[in-house]
């Protein structure tokens, strides 16, 4: 488990697991940027390298220019860029597409953008847990990724407004292998079908350390055994920055 705390804004926990696949596709990239704390999540779509890299990068685009500009929407469009210079010149059946969810945290509050199916809900101070990532969409089915707008939207990338945080204990982020143990109707609706796992092992009273962990151990539990990353940001309010301390890259 990594972590990376920033006094007086938010502490960041998170990790990867590949989880029965061949493949880590899965990445999340954690900066602490000169205007903003910049968490991104990618989920690459499919078990082989092309997926894995196009995560990878489009992961630490994201969050370097969300760190830089408090704008996550500016960081997946950096990723846009690269991700399409790098297919048009990748071997035929060697291209990649990823999914991405990008949050910037500040003093006053959150921005958030996506492409994909990576999901987001924040848990507010009172417990209830709030999906923030709707709709969540199918990054080949959609299609909606990194690369491709999705078809009919108004905007890409989808994007929260600026939202002030707070009545948020903590914001989640992660790829929908998180999902995975929910029967299959559920996962239809992950966004909402994850509302009362969330609000057990996620509560605001526990720590975000074993609430992190508590997540990936679902995720082992799921029939696909699909790579899973999450990412769990304590918004600190008050004297919590003086709690449980630590520091953490990207992974």
């Amino acid at each position: 488990m990594n972590t990376l705390n920033l006094p007086g804004i938010a502490r960041v926990h998170y990790d990867s697991i590949q989880n029965g696949r061949n493949t880590q596709a899965d990445y999340v990239a954690v900066l602490n940027g000169s205007w903003a704390l910049a968490v991104a999540v990618c989920d690459g779509a499919g078990d082989d390298p092309d997926a894995a890299e196009a995560a990878h990068s489009s992961a630490q685009i994201s969050a370097a220019v969300t760190g830089s500009t408090s704008s996550p929407v500016e960081g997946l469009h950096a990723a846009r860029t690269y991700l399409q210079r790098r297919n048009e010149e990748a071997p035929p059946s060697q291209e990649g597409i990823t999914t991405a969810v990008v949050a910037a945290i500040t003093s006053g509050g959150l921005d958030l953008a996506w492409v994909g199916d990576s999901p987001a809900w924040a848990v507010r101070l009172d417990g209830k847990v709030v999906p923030l990532t709707t709709p969540s969409c199918h990054p080949c089915m959609t299609p909606c990724n990194v690369e491709e707008k999705h078809e009919g939207a108004n905007c890409w990338p989808h994007r929260l407004p600026f939202t002030y945080t707070d009545d948020y204990a903590r914001i989640i982020l992660a790829s929908d292998g998180l999902t995975a143990h929910l029967p299959l109707t559920g996962r239809l609706d992950h966004m909402n079908a994850m509302l009362d796992d969330l609000a057990r092992l996620a509560a605001p009273d526990l720590y975000g350390e074993y609430v992190a962990t508590s997540l990936l151990d679902l995720a082992k539990r799921g029939r696909g055994r699909d790579n899973t990353t999450v990412a769990v940001i304590d918004l600190l309010h008050g004297n919590d920055d003086l709690r449980d301390r630590g520091e953490g890259d990207a992974k």
